[in-house]
């Protein structure tokens, strides 16, 4: 479902309804033409600065392809630590005060990326659920995708499958048992996938998913960028069940609200990622064992 926010910056009683509903959420216009141009001149300085870079590291996840002369990015890393105007973004934008609307009035930061998606160049993102990699005592988890670069079906927008928020957390495991950060295609094949959603949406738009909600990517075959800024976040209550894996001093961060005085936790058993606390690299690292 695609709508616009109220004038006041909130969402409607029908777009929180469709959130819970579906699993999903997407809303144009977000942010104006001068905020993105800003965030596009400071991604466009890290990728300058990555020339530099000859392996993955804390702020850059290298496409294999990557050089000096042509620099190559799958992902920056907590782009929220690295920049004031990212930052903003994650705490000061309009975005946290739509996402009270949905986890509630106290919110926890969790982790920030930038997908880059480079054109002609950018990699397919697997069927996968958020929920796999980061587990919470209750479901109240979210991300939020910006898109800094119109997201259409030639450059690899986003898609969903509305309503698969409500079913199980599947594995994402391989039948060796190494962790490959996507699903087994058994299970892909058992969903109804002719559902399927897909968020071609405009520069400065965002899109929400439950952090259970099945979702991927296609890579990018165009000639221009998509390049998609992803915030996530918990209700304040939501307990991680595994170590943090970002090593980033905001993680934890209260964004709106207070601390609770409790953990709230929703029934039911959820399988568990490896310990990712001594180091992650990205999911796409993790998916090309899938490929191997």
């Amino acid at each position: 479902m695609t709508t616009t926010a109220t004038a006041a910056g909130r969402l409607t009683d029908g777009q929180v309804q469709s959130y819970h509903r579906d699993g999903y959420l997407a809303v144009p216009g977000v942010l104006d033409v001068s905020q993105i141009a800003a965030l596009r001149q400071v991604t466009e300085a890290f990728v300058e600065r990555s020339r530099a870079a000859t392996k993955s590291d804390a702020a850059f996840d290298l496409d294999p392809r990557h050089t000096a002369a042509q620099p190559v990015l799958r992902r920056i890393k907590n782009p929220a630590d690295n920049d004031p105007r990212y930052r903003w973004v994650a705490f000061e934008s309009p975005i946290p005060d739509l996402v009270t609307q949905l986890l509630g009035p106290s919110v926890r930061f969790h982790h920030s990326k930038l997908n880059m998606k480079g054109s002609l160049i950018g990699a397919a993102v697997e069927f996968h659920q958020d929920a796999a990699f980061y587990p919470h005592s209750n479901d109240d988890v979210l991300a939020v995708g910006l898109l800094l670069d119109d997201a259409t079906v030639d450059n690899g927008a986003m898609a969903v499958l509305p309503g698969s928020h409500r079913g199980p957390i599947y594995t994402h495991y391989d039948s060796q048992g190494r962790f490959v950060g996507c699903m087994r295609a058994a299970d892909i094949e058992r969903l109804d996938t002719s559902r399927a959603v897909l968020l071609e949406l405009p520069a400065g738009s965002i899109h929400i998913h439950h952090y259970r909600l099945v979702h991927w990517s296609a890579p990018n075959t165009s000639t221009t960028e998509r390049r998609l800024l992803i915030n996530s976040y918990a209700a304040a209550d939501a307990v991680s069940f595994v170590p943090d894996s970002t090593r980033s001093p905001l993680y934890g961060t209260l964004v709106r609200g207070a601390p609770p005085s409790m953990a709230r936790r929703t029934a039911g058993d959820m399988p568990l990622p490896p310990d990712f606390s001594q180091g992650y690299t990205s999911i796409y690292e993790l998916q090309t064992e899938t490929k191997r």
